[in-house]
């Protein structure tokens, strides 16, 4: 047998595996029947109580819950095309960072808003830094946001989230928060080392 041909992928579901599912769909349908379209969303201290007892992580419980709220309107294909900037400059401290909600680019259909954090004291001992953080939009309209993008590097990074709707070019009655947020699944970024030499002749 040729080293391409495909094989088949063992699949060990079992009983105890679909008892669990079943279980899971019939509260996911209990849930959806209750809140009616209505975001719900527990206390810090109710996540915090959750995290201790069922060992799994806040931002990890806010995935899911986030998840399970997702009654927004369809995500376009495309935001569409740049129509104006739109400053926001919110800029709040949380321990050794600094948050900072610069701006928006506002498109046809969506948003994109960027996020900057900076390490606020440079030491030259620190690692880098992965936010598990996700953008909360409250307002009178219910706002779909998707993490866009991240760079950085130095003791500061970047952050884009895409939002639809578009957010309103008067941003009066809205509230901005950075929520803990990661895939319970999420791998690990690959790293790649780059250490050939490169010649530009």
């Amino acid at each position: 047998m040729a080293w391409s041909e495909l094989h088949m992928v063992p699949n060990e579901y079992n009983d105890e595996m679909k008892k669990i599912d079943e279980s899971l769909l019939q509260l996911l349908a209990e849930r959806k029947s209750l809140s009616k379209g209505r975001r719900f969303y527990p206390q810090k201290e109710v996540l915090q109580e959750w995290s201790t007892r069922f060992g799994i992580e806040i931002p990890q419980i806010n995935w899911l819950l986030n998840s399970l709220n997702e009654n927004y309107p369809v995500r376009p294909n495309e935001p569409g095309d740049l129509e104006h900037v739109m400053p926001i400059m919110k800029k709040t401290i949380v321990g050794d960072f600094a948050y900072t909600l610069t701006h928006a680019m506002q498109h046809q259909h969506s948003s994109i808003v960027y996020c900057e954090i900076k390490l606020i004291q440079l030491d030259g001992h620190f690692g880098n830094f992965r936010p598990q953080l996700q953008l909360d939009v409250r307002g009178t309209e219910l706002y779909r946001v998707m993490r866009n993008g991240a760079s950085g590097g130095g003791g500061q990074t970047q952050i884009t989230f895409l939002i639809s709707p578009r957010l309103p070019d008067n941003l009066e009655g809205l509230h901005f928060a950075l929520i803990p947020y990661a895939s319970p699944l999420e791998s690990p970024p690959k790293e790649i080392i780059l250490d050939q030499e490169v010649r530009f002749d």
